[in-house]
């Protein structure tokens, strides 16, 4: 397999922007970000790019939530499933003895670092939509205050004392 085409310099200008310093083409997210950014072209406006983004990303946050949903679960059953097994073997074993064991097998370790992962990812795509909402109000601030700079300008205010 050769490798990807290089990507165009102001495609790796926009994604530095937002703190992607080299896309990672095993990356689905990071795929799509380019091909999103690649679709709307050189001469897209930043508000543009970053309403593509976020719809990537708010998509992309749904699928991390439901993956974040089913690992949770999965734990939380694995060891409500080990427990009772336990408590069946030995009926003067408590509960929280019980899920303890349950608790310090391996299963459940792997378990448990997939459900942690797939919340961290989802916190982190939650903060990094959260830093896409702050650009694109930074954006609109920028329009804003050049457009009444522009008018006052056409009024005849140079801003001078």
């Amino acid at each position: 397999m050769s490798d990807p085409a290089p990507l165009p310099e102001w495609l790796l200008s926009v994604l530095r922007d937002i703190g992607m310093d080299g896309p990672d083409p095993e990356n689905p997210l990071h795929v799509k970000l380019v091909n999103t950014l690649a679709r709307l072209g050189v001469g897209a406006s930043f508000g543009d790019r970053i309403s593509a983004m976020r719809f990537v990303f708010n998509w992309e946050l749904d699928e991390a939530g439901r993956i974040y949903a089913k690992a949770k679960t999965d734990y939380e059953v694995y060891i409500d499933r080990e427990t009772v097994k336990q408590r069946a073997k030995d009926d003067k074993t408590s509960r929280a003895e019980a899920e303890q064991i349950a608790r310090a097998t391996d299963r459940a370790y792997e378990l448990k670092l997939q459900y942690l992962m797939g919340e961290q990812r989802e916190r982190s795509m939650r903060n990094f939509l959260s830093t896409l909402e702050s650009a694109l109000d930074n954006h609109r601030t920028n329009r804003a205050d050049m457009r009444a700079g522009d008018r006052a300008s056409a009024q005849g205010y140079t801003g001078g004392v």
